[in-house]
Order: C-alpha cells, then structure tokens, then sequence
C-alpha cells in the first residue's frame, strides 16, 4: 500500500513539474503566441498565484519580454523589455 501511495505522489509531482512549461495550458496563451514568437524564448513562471501570474521570457540570459495577467480581472499585460509601450494590455 505504501508504494502505491508514494508511486501516485510521485506521478503528481511530476505531472505539476511538467504543467510549469506547458504554457498552452494558460489561459493567456493565444494571446501570447499573437503578441511575441514565444516559441524564440525561453519562458519561466516567476510568479503563479491565486491573483497573478508572472511569466518571463528569456533570449540567451537577457529577459525580452514579460507578461503580467491578473486572473480575477482577467486583464494580460504584455512588455518589451526594449519598447516603452506596453504590446498588449487589455483584458481577456
């Protein structure tokens, strides 16, 4: 029984690890694809909480772009780290 237990842990824990680089599966994604070649990047969740989501994404070691989405608002803010205007900004 206890290796069943701990086999299902582990499958939970593996299955959450690999959810963090599947960015399809975030309610922001459409847009992100529209707005910047996300495929080009290397994406990392910062932040991931109950109110927001942070994610950056990086060419070589440089940040190139970020997206901010307030969940509850529904509101995707999406930054060149080289423009002053934001690319997106709007809600979903």
């Amino acid at each position: 029984m206890k290796k069943a237990f701990l086999a299902l842990v582990a499958s939970l824990f593996l299955v959450a690890c690999s959810n963090e680089d599947d960015l399809s599966t975030y309610e922001e994604y459409g847009v992100l694809e529209e707005t910047i070649e996300i495929e080009q990047y290397e994406p990392k969740v910062e932040t991931d909480k109950d109110g927001n989501r942070v994610i950056l994404f990086y060419e070589g070691e440089r940040v190139a772009y970020k997206s901010v989405y307030v969940k509850d608002e529904r509101h995707l803010k999406v930054i060149s780290t080289d423009d002053e205007a934001p690319l997106y900004n709007d809600t979903l």
